[in-house]
């Protein structure tokens, strides 16, 4: 019987390191690597320290091919159109309406992202002056458009239905609102009973809660949620029941509801998502933080001055859609998932002089 040589095993070369591999050992999402290895400032600097640590420690190394080809397709002058990704708003753009700084926040994040991923983002505005379900049916027929990102519909404003199956889906928010896709967001519970554990240490004890009706409806009721839970472990002299004010109040009026209920139930700080809240009080004759505190669960670009509260993270929500969104397209998945998921990006508490340690 013959003996076969040996043949000697294959010398093969050492897998380069990847993002997915810089992802799992430090525990961020690929998306805030990335961010973070180019030195984005939505990414706090000592995460973006940690990861480029990680990063170098197992050899990470940005790939050579991709990055010339990703300068190429920015830089080059012979290049292939982008796909585009609609991004569906309703707040009133054909009024000729600005966005807030919550929703541009998330659109620039959205836009960031998908011109990062080789996309187009369309935005498309639904309303009165814009487009109704059948137009904008048409317009996303004749341009090509198959992925969409339902940004933020707020309640009360047009809504559209479109045949699903046909599209890529991804809801910022919108739990109010068709179709049942996987959504995502910030996590406004968990925000409500940071802000209110951190009130709490900073020695107020008379905490009242403040937001929209529209924003409960958006959010699916996750305001009162965090806020009810914190509010179980108080004896019920120090509970405040929250106020929900109407959809498409004025800011004139809903500061004299709030005076008004903060001096009805003795309410130490004011919890409110609007960014405008010491304004609001202020206008009412009541200084902040003499009179009564405050802070914002939505902390947002420009930062009024001195404004304590919640700073969420709204462009990596944008980011986080669009994500998804083109991992449906690049695996040609179309039509709305059976079991959909909630995706939420964590927020931050910001220290502030609306909301200064009680003596």
């Amino acid at each position: 019987m013959s003996v076969l040589p040996e043949i000697p095993e294959a010398n093969h070369p050492a897998r380069r390191p990847t993002l997915k591999d810089v992802a799992r050992e430090s525990g961020y999402h690929i998306t805030t690597i990335s961010l973070a290895l180019r030195e984005h400032a939505s990414i706090p600097p000592d995460t973006r320290r940690r990861i480029r640590e990680i990063a170098d420690r197992i050899g990470y190394q940005k790939n050579p091919v991709f990055h010339a080809l990703s300068r190429f397709r920015q830089q080059g002058t012979v290049c292939a159109p982008a796909p585009r990704i609609g991004f569906l708003e309703n707040f009133g753009a054909g009024f000729g309406m600005a966005r807030p700084p919550h929703s541009d926040a998330i659109f620039q994040g959205a836009r960031r992202q998908a011109e990062l991923l080789g996309y187009q983002l369309d935005p498309l505005a639904v309303g009165e002056d814009d487009h109704d379900s059948r137009s904008l049916a048409k317009y996303l027929r004749e341009h090509d458009i198959t992925g969409l990102v339902i940004g933020s519909f707020v309640p009360g404003f047009a809504e559209i239905a479109l045949n699903w199956d046909d599209y890529a889906v991804a809801k910022i928010h919108s739990r109010h609102t068709e179709p049942e896709a996987t959504v995502v967001g910030n996590d406004q519970q968990r925000e409500v009973r940071l802000a209110f554990r951190q009130l709490t240490a900073l020695g107020y004890e008379r905490i009242g809660l403040a937001v929209g009706r529209a924003d409960e409806d958006a959010c699916g009721h996750r305001h009162t949620a965090g806020y009810l839970m914190e509010e179980a472990s108080l004896p019920p002299e120090r509970r405040v029941p929250p106020l929900l004010f109407p959809y498409n109040i004025e800011g004139g009026a809903l500061g004299g509801m709030i005076a008004r209920w903060a001096k009805r139930h003795q309410v130490d700080v004011v919890l409110c998502n609007w960014g405008s809240i010491q304004q609001l009080l202020r206008r009412e004759g009541l200084r902040v933080p003499d009179d009564i505190a405050c802070a914002s669960l939505c902390v947002c670009d420009p930062v009024p001055e001195g404004l304590a509260g919640v700073r969420p993270y709204l462009d990596l929500v944008g980011e986080r859609a669009v994500s998804i969104v083109v991992a449906q397209l690049k695996s040609t998945e179309r039509g709305l998932p059976d079991f959909p998921s909630s995706i939420y990006v964590q927020s931050v508490w910001q220290d502030g002089d609306s909301a200064p340690p009680r003596r």
